[in-house]
Parts: structure tokens; C-alpha cells; sequence
């Protein structure tokens, strides 16, 4: 089972060097902005949000893969999880290392990030979205790191590595011996983090969405926009899971564990939370269309006639309806193809006993 995750071929380098450029150019860029200005962006005073604001929320969102997805499962106690917790609470971790520096890149003055922490006013949505940014982030690794304490402990434990690993692997483990005390508190700490962890991150996303509803600009000002941004972060948590265990299960040759049954299961949840954000999209746009006030009307227009109609559609039928139909009708041809591939292959009973 480890031995594909021991050993990596010309691909992997291939795709490390690819991503290194990606970095590199970005780096390049940003070092642009830094002399130039914030202006090199085009945005200005009248378009101050872009494609910065854009990637914080969309990578915060994702971040929710781990946090109420592992957390409600672990809480309700479907053991079916298991496979797939490490995972997810990974790709949280990640989606935060990645999203939460988009507040950084998005100043003009990035060292004046200080001023919110020294002049910050408490009436501000931008403090309460740093403040529970830093606790989200703070309680994720920690529920990432308290159930790896048992595998670094065996890591410490293993002489074919090299001393200076096993030395990072036993400060890693705290002291980890396996007595029973030891498991008896571990549980007890994953558990609390379970609890603790879920308010915390629908607290997150709807800070994050308040930072928009509480402007007084058309189509933001809206109370619906905070169980909006959580469902969206949810549904679009749920497909970060699916889509990073069809790769993992490709790659690492994985199908003992990655079941068929894991797909359906995390399928149906996606099926649930795209009926939400459904119900969520229609009841936002059928509420201002009916009170029909000029700069509601004029912004539904552009959204369903005008300069963004081909952006706003895409999103509706790529994002939201072929999702449904896909996961709802699971007799279509399209997906009995793809059940046919071997990344959907179902593992055969004597594989799933041993």
C-alpha cells in the first residue's frame, strides 16, 4: 500500500516543476505590484475587489471540506469516513495557506495588514474576518495534527529513516506511547475539537460573507448572505473531497480504500447542499426581481441579459444544474461510462474482506 507513495516517478518532478514556474511568475508579478501599485491590477477606487477577493472566498469556502465535513461526520458517527477524514482535513489546511495570504496580496500597502490589529474598530467587519480567520486557522491544525500523533509516532519509531526526520518526528509526536491513558485523552481532545471546530467554521464563512452584505452595493446588501456563503463553502467543500480522492485513488492506486460506496455517499451529500444553494440562488434573485427597485432590476438584467449573462449562465448550468442531473439520475449513459473506468471501479467483495 505505501509503496506508490514511496516512490515517484519523472511525472511527479515534471508536475513540481510546473507548479515551481507557476510560483515563479506569480512572485514576479507580485513584485511588480509591490512598485508599481495596487493600480497594476486595474482596480481602482470605484472597482476596489477582484480576483483577489475572488480566490479568498473561493479557497475559505473550499477550506470547509475538512472542518464540517470530517467534524459532522465524526460527531454523527459514520464510520464510513475514515478513509477519507485525513484527506479532508488536509485539503482544509491547505485551501487556508492558500486563501487567507489573498488579504496580503490584495493591499497596495501590505505592511499596514499591522493597522488593523492596532487601530482596529470592533464595529468592523474586516477585524471580525481577521480575528476568526486566526482562530479558524489555529483550530485546523490542531484537529489536522491531533490524529497524525499516533502515525508520527510510528515514523519516529522506523530506523530506515534518516536520524534528522525521526528527530523532527519525536518532537512531533509529544511523547506518544500508545498506553491507554494516552488513547483516552486523544479521543477525548478530537472529540472537543470535533464540537469546538463546527461553529468556528460557519462563523468563518459568514463573517466573510458579511464583509459583502453589509455594503449598501446592489445585490450585496442582503441578509441571506450569511447561510448563502455557508452552503456555497459546504457545496463547494464537498466537491474538493471528490475530486482530490479520485486523484489519490488514481495515483496511489488506492481502490482497497477509496470505495465506489465513499463516491455514492459523498455524492448524494454534494446532491443535498446543490439542492440548497439552488433554493438559496432562486430565493435571492426572485426577492429583489419581485420588488423591482431600479438598481435591483438593472443588476438583474446585467446577470440575466447583459454584460455578465454568458458568465452568470455558465456558472447556473456548469456549477449547479449538470451537477443535479449528474448526481440525481445515476442511470444516464454518461455516468454508466464513467462507472466503467477504473477510478469508479467497485472493489471486488474478497478485496473489501481482506
Amino acid at each position: 500500500m505505501l509503496r506508490p507513495l514511496q516512490h515517484t516517478g519523472w511525472g511527479f518532478w515534471l508536475l513540481v516543476g510546473a507548479l515551481l514556474a507557476v510560483i515563479a511568475l506569480g512572485g514576479y508579478a507580485y513584485l511588480i505590484q509591490l512598485r508599481v501599485g495596487l493600480g497594476a491590477t486595474g482596480l481602482n477606487n470605484q472597482v476596489s475587489w477582484g480576483l483577489y477577493i475572488t480566490n479568498f472566498v473561493f479557497f475559505i469556502g473550499v477550506s470547509h471540506a475538512g472542518t464540517l465535513i470530517s467534524a459532522i461526520l465524526r460527531v454523527t458517527g459514520a464510520e464510513w469516513r475514515r478513509p477519507i477524514t485525513r484527506m479532508a482535513e488536509a485539503i482544509t489546511v491547505f485551501a487556508l495557506l492558500v486563501g487567507a495570504p489573498m488579504v496580503l496580496v490584495d493591499m497596495g500597502r501590505p505592511d499596514r495588514i499591522l493597522n488593523v490589529f492596532r487601530f482596529g474598530r470592533l464595529q468592523s467587519p474586516i477585524l471580525w474576518d481577521v480575528i476568526s480567520i486566526t482562530t479558524y486557522m489555529a483550530g485546523s491544525f490542531l484537529y489536522l495534527y491531533l490524529p497524525m500523533i499516533p502515525d508520527l509516532a510510528q515514523l519516529r519509531d522506523t530506523p530506515a529513516l534518516p536520524a534528522w526526520k525521526r528527530a523532527i518526528y519525536r518532537v512531533l509526536a509529544a511523547g506518544w506511547r500508545g498506553t491507554s491513558r494516552q488513547h483516552t485523552a486523544l479521543e477525548q481532545g478530537i472529540a472537543a475539537m470535533a464540537i469546538v471546530i463546527i461553529p468556528v467554521a460557519i462563523s468563518v464563512h459568514t463573517v466573510v460573507s458579511w464583509i459583502f452584505g453589509m455594503t449598501l452595493r446592489a445585490g450585496w446588501h442582503s441578509t441571506i448572505f450569511g447561510p448563502y456563503f455557508v452552503i456555497g463553502a459546504i457545496f463547494s467543500g464537498i466537491a474538493a473531497i471528490i475530486t482530490a480522492m479520485g486523484v489519490f485513488r488514481h495515483v496511489y492506486r488506492l481502490e482497497r480504500f477509496l470505495t465506489a460506496d465513499h463516491f455514492q455517499k459523498l455524492g448524494y451529500l454534494l446532491l443535498t447542499f446543490n439542492f440548497l444553494y439552488l433554493y438559496f440562488t432562486i430565493s435571492e434573485y426572485l426577492t429583489i426581481g419581485y420588488g423591482a427597485e431600479i438598481k435591483d432590476v438593472t443588476l438583474i438584467h446585467a446577470l440575466f441579459y447583459g454584460a455578465f449573462s454568458r458568465m452568470f449562465w455558465l456558472m447556473a448550468v456548469v456549477g449547479l444544474i449538470l451537477p443535479a442531473v449528474l448526481t440525481l439520475i445515476p442511470h444516464l449513459p454518461v455516468v454508466d461510462r464513467l462507472k466503467r473506468v477504473p477510478l469508479l471501479r467497485p472493489v471486488p467483495a474478497a478485496s473489501r474482506r481482506s
